[in-house]
């Protein structure tokens, strides 16, 4: 996985999603009753049952990427969870180019190896058929789902009326700038796409760096971020109500011409036709641009001075992503979910652990924590947590910029089809920043998509 935590490559959602129709022809172990697995007790402040009732059991999480701070910092204070609980814990750390097959198998197929699994959204649903619906668990554990923004209660549903995922990783998709030249050229944040527009204008008149680090290149869909964010912000949308492509309405033409001028005028690089996260995220980093869109938890880097360029440090500011003329503007917003699987034997243990790791407590304490470079991270998902005055002075801001930012945000379709779409999509962006008209592009995307079975 890159240090993005982003998108998945198309070739590997194709794989993982192939093994999802085994389940139809493959007998699953039985599942197992969550609700009558749950033990009876009172709760403790993290929702968690008094008395121990689960002590000795052992359960394991199938997860990725443990080095991510957030990660990195619930697997460390999982010694915590174990002292409150007797419950022990075994992160299995599958490397990102295995894990996504591995889910969408666990979930169709079971085995019963593990118990508890997170997910990035767009799996949730195909993920839905493995995973343990939570509706009835809810109401007696204290998991407050109002307190996550609307996007991420969305992705949890998966698709559905029911919720299977609690979220406890989440992002928006903000704008980063240099806040020493802003205020050299009297700049504030623009808050609309034509004020921004002239503003990377007289950057590249004054400056010798990009004027903005685009992304155009194709490679886990990374090329639709900014691409999604202005046409749901010109209102235009992926599809209509009829399950149609709506991308070719003119607001999806006027929004996706606006996105393909930003290389062809050259305030990004030639060269970003072929950049994904990480390049356009370096040449911030590195000094070598301005501006860039990027996910919110990017400010770990842009903070961090073993890896910001010195004249960047302490240089680089957030602000929500602009918007259109007189509409709101609606940013992308990207969420990873935890739940319990179907075929765990241990389902009691598992939302115990499940409740833990997702309660705001247990987030608030990782974002206050600033004590090794390793586990700090400012990536908070509960509003209650975005908006509180101590983790924003902690974190520079940014959870608050979030909260505002998630107020108006859409993540991606919550349907199966959606990574293959994405493939669609992201191929027809970079044919157009290497020059095809956008318009056929668009409506060639339009056929594929409906062509797709």
């Amino acid at each position: 996985m890159t240090a993005s935590t982003g998108r998945r490559s198309a070739a590997l959602i194709a794989a993982a999603l192939s093994l999802a129709p085994l389940a139809a022809c493959t007998s699953p172990p039985e599942p197992v009753d969550l609700v009558s697995s749950v033990a009876d007790g009172r709760l403790d402040e993290f929702g968690l049952i008094e008395g121990k009732p689960y002590e000795g059991a052992h359960i394991r999480f199938l997860n990725c990427c443990d080095t991510i701070p957030q990660f990195a910092a619930l697997r460390e204070r999982t010694e915590e969870f174990t002292e409150r609980t007797g419950i022990t814990v075994e992160w299995a750390n599958i490397p990102y180019a295995s894990y996504l097959q591995k889910i969408v198998a666990e979930s169709a197929i079971g085995g019963g190896t593990y118990d508890v699994v997170a997910w990035p959204d767009a799996f949730g649903p195909s993920l839905r058929i493995g995973v343990q619906p939570l509706d009835e668990v809810l109401p007696e554990s204290r998991v407050d789902m109002d307190d996550f923004p609307p996007p991420f209660q969305e992705a949890a549903r998966v698709g559905t009326e029911q919720t299977y995922g609690v979220p406890f990783r989440g992002f928006s998709y903000n704008l980063f700038y240099r806040t020493d030249t802003y205020r050299e050229l009297g700049f504030e944040p623009p808050e609309t796409w034509p004020e921004y527009v002239g503003q990377l204008e007289a950057m590249k008149e004054e400056s010798d760096l990009h004027p903005l680090a685009g992304q155009y290149g194709r490679g886990s869909g990374q090329n639709l971020y900014t691409w999604l964010t202005m046409l749901w912000s010109n209102g235009g949308d992926v599809f209509d109500e009829n399950g149609e492509p709506a991308f070719t309405d003119p607001e999806g033409i006027e929004a996706t011409e606006q996105y393909i001028d930003l290389i062809r005028t050259g305030l990004t690089p030639a060269q970003s036709a072929s950049w994904g996260e990480l390049e356009a995220t370096n040449s911030l980093l590195h000094g070598d641009a301005e501006t860039t869109l990027a996910w919110s938890w990017h400010q770990e880097d842009f903070t961090n001075p073993d890896k910001a360029d010195p004249a960047a440090l302490g240089e680089i500011g957030v602000a929500p992503v602009p918007g259109f003329e007189g509409r709101e503007s609606t940013t992308y917003a990207y969420t990873w979910l935890v739940g319990v699987l179907n075929s765990s034997q241990r389902q009691g243990p598992a939302w115990e652990y499940v409740k833990w790791m997702t309660d705001p407590r247990t987030e608030r304490d990782i974002a206050l924590d600033k004590s090794d470079p390793a586990t700090t991270t400012g990536i908070t998902v509960h509003l209650s947590n975005m908006r509180d005055e101590e983790v924003n002075r902690a974190n520079a801001g940014l959870p608050a910029t979030q909260a505002d930012s998630l107020e108006h945000a859409r993540t991606v379709p919550q349907t199966r089809e959606w990574p293959r779409v994405m493939d669609v999509l992201e191929v027809a962006v970079n044919e157009m920043a290497h020059g095809a008209e956008v318009r056929p592009a668009l409506e060639k995307a339009a056929e594929e998509i409906r062509a797709l079975d």
